[in-house]
């Protein structure tokens, strides 16, 4: 008879794989907060029935991991304790600074649940419910998911009904073994051709060193309107602009640029909590002086081809030619993460409303770098407001960039994009001296 107790053990995502062979002593700071402000009667008893529920229902709530040999597995727990702690504070400002210290708590990796929670009270009818969750079990798109499904749970147990929610058709461990068993010779040949002869890359981030984010000056929504209206979207015109100012920093014509997706193109993994999220590299040809509308038509074709030869990132890492361990495992060393105009509503139904709380990215203390392929040394994050706006972060290990070099090379994109916009797209890019 089997033991019904006993883990569960599946395979590793390509992405969770590395992240858990390079944590050292197998503990890692990479946690992200999601807060909720909470107005009106709330009972906490109900609210960790809520996420009792939902880490039955989401694996990724129960999986710690365990490392088998050179390889990664993830362990699925029958049940874990719900982690939520309630803190008494004084005044609206300290919840901030508490966020910001619990998010730099380190974590072990073999030990379930890589999250916890803590409700701040700080009057009667007043409280924000804050959740750490490390980056190895969840991603931006599980934050909706779960804003979505703690509402709904929440609405249901409070007034005694069972909460009904979607059925999920797959689980994380099924969309890692699809990963990782994927093969298509075909597909392979084009990544072998497409990243031979890679371009020079930055030095990776030291293990143990600092991440810093400065935010990016205010981008009116009319340059955006503007650039997104040449025919490509929004994100194609932000990855060209991000691909120039790449040149800015290293030099050269030749840049590859990592494109994060989400992963979520099938129905079926869209409401998944867990990280199903990976990168595209994106090649692309800036040589011969172009306008930027010849280099947006240069990246969305680029973009265009690099999506139609899809294949996981860690495979095309094995198929690549040549030899990537001077490169630390690294295809590129930028990464464009661009989030289109969404928000999660305010619940106003009942006797509590629950409301997402922003947390700045540039708010949280500086992350330890840890020695994985996806740790880059330098990230673009681009959020568009559903008022056009956009704003991010741009972010960059403190060894290789200062605060002050990086808020330079956010002003120089903002200006860019900016630039660009209001000018029009058809002069000549300028070519900036590397730094």
């Amino acid at each position: 008879m089997s033991d019904v107790t006993a883990p569960a053990e599946l395979p590793a995502t390509y992405y969770q794989r590395d992240w858990v062979l390079a944590c050292q002593d197998g503990r890692s700071h990479f946690t992200t907060p999601l807060a909720w402000d909470l107005t009106g009667e709330l009972d906490v008893d109900v609210l960790r029935a809520a996420l009792r529920t939902l880490t039955g229902r989401h694996e990724s709530l129960r999986t710690s991991f365990r490392v088998r040999g050179e390889d990664v597995c993830q362990v699925v727990w029958p049940a874990v304790e719900i982690d939520l702690r309630t803190v008494d504070l004084a005044a609206e400002g300290a919840v901030e600074a508490r966020i910001v210290a619990e998010t730099e708590r380190p974590r072990a990796v073999s030990v379930a649940p890589l999250w916890h929670g803590l409700v701040f009270r700080l009057g009667r009818h007043r409280h924000v419910l804050a959740l750490f969750v490390h980056h190895l079990v969840f991603d931006g798109w599980s934050h909706g998911v779960l804003h979505d499904e703690l509402v709904r749970c929440y609405r249901s147990l409070v007034t005694g009904r069972t909460p009904r929610l979607p059925q999920l058709r797959l689980r994380p461990g099924d969309f890692a073994r699809w990963e990782r068993d994927r093969r298509d010779p075909e597909l392979e040949r084009w990544w072998r051709a497409e990243l031979g002869a890679l371009p020079p890359i930055l030095p990776p981030p030291p293990v143990g060193g600092r991440f810093v984010s400065v935010a990016l000056p205010p981008i009116p929504r009319e340059a955006v309107t503007e650039l997104a209206a040449a025919g490509f979207g929004a994100s194609t015109a932000l990855l060209a602009a991000v691909c120039a100012a790449r040149r800015a920093v290293r030099g050269g014509d030749d840049v590859v640029v990592g494109v994060t997706r989400s992963g979520r193109e099938r129905p079926q993994l869209q409401r998944i909590v867990g990280p199903l999220l990976d990168h595209v590299p994106v090649r692309v040809d800036l040589s011969g002086g172009p306008t930027f509308r010849e280099l947006l038509a240069r990246v969305h074709r680029s973009y265009r081809a690099a999506v139609e030869h899809r294949l996981p990132l860690g495979r095309i890492r094995q198929v690549v030619p040549g030899d990537l361990t001077a490169r630390g495992g690294r295809l590129y060393d930028t990464r464009f993460n661009y989030l289109p105009a969404s928000a999660a509503r305010p619940d106003l139904g009942g006797p509590l409303t629950i409301t997402p709380r922003p947390i700045a990215p540039t708010s949280l203390a500086p992350r330890n770098t840890e020695d994985h392929p996806e740790v880059l040394p330098l990230s673009y994050v681009l959020r568009q407001h559903p008022d056009g706006r956009l704003e991010g972060e741009i972010c960059g290990p403190d060894v290789l960039f200062g605060a002050d070099r990086l808020a330079g090379l956010a002003a120089e994109f903002a200006e860019l994009v900016w630039r660009v916009g209001v000018a029009g797209l058809d002069r000549p890019l300028p070519v900036p001296a590397p730094w």
